[in-house]
């Protein structure tokens, strides 16, 4: 069999893998800095040090450094004088997990695709696991992502036990929103009758003691429809295959910024795990509307 190959415009590629962390840098708030501040400031209870464009790049920063770390590297830029003042711990502790964690606009018609992944809140890293295998202690996060199958975008991300209540309900703010979900795409776990409750196309193969009597009416035809045509047809006819992407999303993320979380408190480790795909969310987000996407194209 013939392997595929894909042909892809590297050039314009590796500069939107430049430019994804070039624009991460707040440079125009460096800029203009007190401008904002005194924006900011003029009708608060408490002064602000720092205007609060600042703290995306101190969440970007945590990704990569703990909070003293950061605190570090601020007293350099001041040093630098590429900022006025630097922040202490406490204050940057508190802006980073008080952030409000958003995500770019999603399209006005769009189709999504929802998925779980782990992250890992065992600190000791791969190492301690080859070497003394996994402990009790070996723990993960379970964060869900929602995400646009057309323009590969994050348009949702939470730590959650419950994936099918989630999803319903960013599918349900999107068309709160006004925007159109065409399509909803998962695996088994979103075979539930609230789903097909939001009116929308559901691509979920049904589960194996899913019922054509019970349930949902949209979900009862989906079960028969199903069966009838067997997974394999069911499949290519309904273009379940995309679903691909999410994982190719996790991959991507977990790449870039880690599988883990260094947090010991839950909290802590619920904004980690959702600030890095923030951050993915937005770096691709900002640089495909400067340089411009880079897909690979089967030839």
């Amino acid at each position: 069999m013939e392997k595929s190959k894909y042909k892809r415009d590297w050039s314009k590629y590796d500069e939107n893998v430049i430019t994804r962390y070039k624009l991460m840098f707040p440079f125009y708030v460096f800029e203009h800095w007190w401008d904002l501040l005194a924006e900011e400031n003029r009708n608060a209870r408490t002064k602000y040090k720092a205007p609060k464009e600042f703290d995306e790049f101190l969440a970007f920063l945590h990704i990569f450094l703990p909070y003293r770390a950061i605190e570090g590297v601020l007293r350099a830029l001041e040093q630098l004088k590429i900022i006025p003042t630097s922040l202490d711990y406490s204050t940057i502790w508190k802006r980073v997990r008080n952030m409000k964690i958003t995500f770019p606009e999603a399209s006005d018609e769009l189709e999504v695709i929802a998925d779980a992944t782990g992250i890992s809140t065992n600190t000791g890293g791969q190492y301690i696991v080859a070497k003394w295998g996994k402990t009790r202690d070996s723990k993960f996060l379970k964060i869900e992502i929602v995400m646009d199958n057309n323009e590969f975008n994050v348009i949702n991300a939470e730590v959650t036990s419950n994936e099918v209540e989630s999803a319903v309900k960013t599918v349900k703010d999107l068309q709160d929103k006004g925007k159109k979900v065409k399509k909803f795409y998962g695996d088994k776990t979103y075979d539930a009758n609230e789903v097909y409750k939001t009116g929308v196309e559901v691509v979920v193969p049904p589960k194996k003691n899913a019922s054509t009597k019970r349930g949902h009416l949209a979900r009862r035809k989906a079960v028969r429809e199903f069966r009838k045509l067997g997974y394999d047809r069911w499949r290519e006819e309904k273009g379940y295959g995309v679903r691909w992407r999410v994982e190719s999303l996790f991959s991507a993320v977990k790449r870039t910024f880690g599988e883990s979380v260094r947090a010991t408190s839950f909290a802590g480790q619920v904004v980690e795990a959702k600030l890095k795909f923030w951050a993915y969310a937005w770096m691709v987000h900002l640089a495909n509307s400067v340089v411009g996407r880079a897909p690979g194209i089967r030839v």
